[in-house]
């Protein structure tokens, strides 16, 4: 989807202190900073006997001193006091929501207790969950290709800076490393799909980093459970979102993916508020918004689909690759992998993921051809998934 995909909740910064000059107080963003300085030049005051030299000496100190005790105590208070702004803004509990926001979240639990996927019960249980928080959501942004017209100038594609790294030779050793942790699973995603393991890659790489931490992306598969994400994502209307029509527009895609998060969780047992996603709900190594979970592919023969395990996630990739059109033509195997992140590809002149997605797959290509993989064992696909995958990439 084309909803921003990082986190929005960012902390209050502080852009201005004050005068360093001695006599002066050192303005933080802070009411009611103590002035050290004029309780230090008190308590250091002598008798006038001193003399002209040791008075000066005197005096210097004062005023270093106080300057630093100045700025110790007020950054010290300031450093509380934004962390604790930020947390304000970054989360709250449903009791600490606004009128409307009640409102709308009540409302969406009615709407969902009708949907004849859901058990009443079950939503229930999910909406009067302590750990259920509301998170600042995304600012607006429109989908790719339907921007208004810009410059000439061409901005750099995001994805091919220096500081994301992408085509570096760290960024191509996690793909070759990946491939040699699960080779078979590459091997049955090229045999049933047809999509080559460098293009699996690609798509990993950018969409969760292979679940790799790294200074860059401590937090590679989401920082907040994907439930509290679309939750936030109906209830609370950014401020910077004026359009009515707009805020309805991501409350339906929110709710939608709700459906299917809830029945998904449903059927799989699992524990919602320990699933993290990103801003609109993706979860797993691929990504993958509720609405497509139908598409996921059970990789290792284990029964269940899990989009944490990567055999499930590389044969996922593939199965969505050739659901979307992939197939030995060119422009289809492009407009397969634009499809992934969405958008419109006639209208969108950058193609900023596809170009990123493709060039990745040509360097790692050359990569592995100088650094093979030495082959391994790995699992072997259950004869059922596989039976079942080559149906369904048949279609």
């Amino acid at each position: 989807m084309w909803f921003p995909r990082t986190d929005s909740a960012n902390a209050h910064s502080l852009s201005e202190i004050g005068s360093s000059v001695p006599g002066t107080r050192l303005h933080l963003g802070l009411r009611g900073c103590v002035d050290i300085g004029s309780i230090l030049a008190r308590k250091f005051v002598r008798g006038a006997t001193m003399s002209q030299k040791e008075m000066r000496l005197r005096a210097a100190t004062r005023r270093i001193l106080g300057l630093v005790l100045r700025i110790s105590s007020c950054v010290i208070a300031c450093v509380i006091s934004t962390q604790v702004v930020a947390f304000a803004a970054a989360a709250n509990s449903p009791a600490e929501m606004t009128r409307q926001e009640v409102q709308r979240l009540n409302a969406l639990r009615k709407h969902l207790c009708t949907s004849a996927r859901l058990s009443c019960s079950y939503v229930d249980s999910i909406f009067t969950d302590a750990r259920l928080t509301i998170y600042q959501p995304p600012a607006p942004t429109p989908p790719p290709g339907t921007e208004a017209p810009r410059s000439r100038v061409r901005q750099p594609n995001p994805y091919l800076t220096a500081r994301f790294g992408l085509l570096s030779p760290e960024s191509l050793e996690r793909c070759r490393s990946f491939i040699a942790a699960h080779e078979l699973a590459f091997d049955a995603a090229q045999k049933l799909y047809g999509v080559p393991r460098e293009v699996i890659c690609g798509h990993l790489r950018i969409e969760t980093d292979f679940g790799i931490v790294t200074p860059l992306t401590p937090y590679p598969l989401g920082t907040f459970p994907a439930i509290d994400r679309l939750l936030s994502l109906y209830v609370r209307r950014p401020a910077t979102l004026r359009s009515s029509a707009r805020f309805i527009q991501r409350q339906h895609f929110a709710e939608t993916q709700l459906v299917d998060l809830l029945t998904a969780a449903k059927e799989n047992s699992w524990d919602l508020f320990e699933i993290p996603g990103s801003s609109t709900g993706a979860i797993g190594l691929v990504q993958f918004e509720p609405s497509v979970f139908d598409i996921a592919v059970d990789g290792n023969g284990d029964g269940r689909i899990d989009l944490f395990e990567p055999e499930d996630a590389i044969l996922s990739v593939a199965h969505y690759l050739v659901l979307h059109g992939w197939d030995n033509n060119v422009d289809h195997q492009k407009r397969a992998v634009y499809a992934y992140y969405g958008g419109h590809y006639e209208t969108d002149r950058d193609k900023y993921y596809m170009k990123a997605v493709l060039a990745y797959a040509d360097a790692a290509h050359t990569y592995l051809e100088d650094h093979p993989v030495e082959p391994s064992v790995g699992f072997t696909p259950d004869l059922l998934s596989v039976s079942i995958a080559s149906e369904l990439a048949a279609q």
